[in-house]
């Protein structure tokens, strides 16, 4: 691994381990963190490749698609959110599949470029794993609580 990816391979990781927590120990809140914390670190580290002249279309898709994370798994919500409600049921839905096909995707583009430490790809692959999970519950209606 290059030294220049050290920090990013390290934040992904403690990140990565703050979802699964968070979910391991039914803390929405700190599984929201760790995603939002994600996307956030995405974000800045590929700003800041374009801003050094060193990337191009990938970085900037990259940009997009972790923004729109970062924006959906903003930590606080409401405690109280009535899932038995089909509106936001609905919505939940949505909004887990999309997190799921933003990690998923990042999966496989870390997987083509060589260039890339692979356990990015592993730790895009837990994150989109999670999500998984939870359209199971929230489809088998086993979602009580954010």
């Amino acid at each position: 691994m290059e030294n220049e990816m050290l920090i990013p391979v390290i934040l992904a990781g403690v990140f990565t381990a703050m979802a699964v927590v968070g979910v391991a120990t039914k803390k929405g809140f700190f599984a929201r963190l760790g995603y939002f914390l994600f996307g956030g670190m995405v974000m800045t580290f590929n700003l800041l490749g374009l801003a050094a002249g060193e990337g191009g279309m990938a970085e900037i898709m990259s940009i997009g698609m972790f923004a729109c994370q970062t924006i959906i798994m903003y930590p606080w919500v409401p405690e109280e959110v009535d899932f038995s409600h089909e509106a936001i049921r609905t919505l939940a839905l949505r909004l887990t599949t999309t997190v799921f096909i933003i990690n998923a995707t990042a999966t496989w583009l870390i997987l083509t470029m060589p260039d890339f430490p692979q356990l990015l790809a592993f730790f895009h692959g837990i994150l989109a794993i999670i999500m998984l999970m939870r359209i199971a519950m929230v489809l088998k209606g086993g979602v009580t609580k954010t």
